[in-house]
């Protein structure tokens, strides 16, 4: 009796599984569950991993060897400054399934922060975190010609700021600061020429100095556009023929 029930149970737990006449549904497959709702029985769809790259180049050099093999367009698109997407068309036989073949990452980025940093460390990151340029050749100017040791004494009236180095016990050296100053921090891929934008400069009494983003992130959109502009030219013939759209 126990034995019987126990069949019974099971019996009526499981799911019924039922496919829907394919002239109506393309015959597709519902389990019912116990508590009366369906669900749609769909296999895994075989495709490969999207392929991580590190590199605008190895992009380039993996969709100018397989693109020519695709029987449909490719698609490339910058999401951010950080990121490059190439993926195709959806396929009707994998229940229109997009595959993204490759995604590039940026990741030997050091970026910049906000904030005030002492002399030395600005110096070292405006060595080695900003391309070269007009703006950093200013500030190391500028921080070579203040020090700790003889003393600052700084003015702020909201828009410029003055600072006054004390050299030795007689003389004095007045600097009026530029209250923004163009910079190109590495921000985006290294292949690509870094966008510049423009910082606000800062100084405090301890003659530490301050960098602030002032273009309200607008440096993100001239990094995709010069992203595109680089695959645009790197790709060219693919682009013209037609195998390979590049969007932002």
């Amino acid at each position: 009796m126990l034995k019987e029930f126990i069949a019974h149970i099971q019996k009526t737990t499981q799911p019924l599984i039922q496919t829907i006449d394919p002239e109506i549904d393309s015959g597709s497959t519902f389990a019912v569950t116990s508590d009366g709702r369906a669900v749609e029985l769909r296999a895994a769809i075989d495709h490969p991993d999207t392929l991580a790259l590190h590199s605008l180049e190895a992009l380039v050099k993996l969709v100018q060897t397989e693109a020519v093999n695709m029987s449909t367009p490719l698609y490339i698109t910058i999401p951010d400054h950080l990121t490059v997407r190439c993926f195709g068309q959806p396929r009707p036989d994998a229940r229109f399934f997009r595959q993204v073949y490759y995604e590039a990452k940026a990741t030997d980025v050091p970026g910049f922060r906000d904030g005030f940093r002492e002399q030395e460390k600005a110096i070292i990151e405006l060595r080695s975190r900003f391309a070269p340029g007009e703006g950093v050749d200013y500030l190391l100017d500028l921080l070579s010609r203040i020090s700790k040791d003889s003393g600052v004494a700084t003015t702020d009236n909201g828009v410029s700021q003055t600072v006054e180095a004390r050299q030795g016990i007689a003389l004095k050296a007045t600097v009026q600061l530029r209250p923004r100053v163009p910079l190109r921090p590495f921000r985006t891929f290294q292949e690509v020429e870094q966008p510049e934008s423009e910082f606000l400069l800062r100084m405090d009494d301890e003659g530490n100095i301050g960098l602030f983003e002032a273009d309200g992130g607008m440096w993100k959109l001239t990094a995709r556009q010069t992203v595109k502009a680089f695959l645009e030219t790197k790709l060219a013939d693919l682009v013209t023929s037609g195998a390979v759209f590049i969007a932002l």
